[in-house]
């Protein structure tokens, strides 16, 4: 399942979401992904570094 970070633009925390990307499309549109320290909604999208693993060996 991926996983998601953001940022707490509220009390700057950063936090990872692991969502479907199907959840995650929809909760982000709708504003539903809160901070979970301090429940804000007032949440980033921070952009990372992406890993993939696959069972091929290269």
């Amino acid at each position: 399942m991926p996983q998601y970070d953001y940022k707490c633009e509220s009390c700057k925390r950063k936090f990872t979401v692991k969502l479907s990307i199907i959840e995650h499309e929809e909760q982000d549109r709708k504003h539903k992904i809160k901070c979970p320290k301090c429940t804000s909604t007032e949440v980033r999208h921070l952009i990372e570094s992406v890993f993939v693993t696959t069972s091929k060996k290269s």
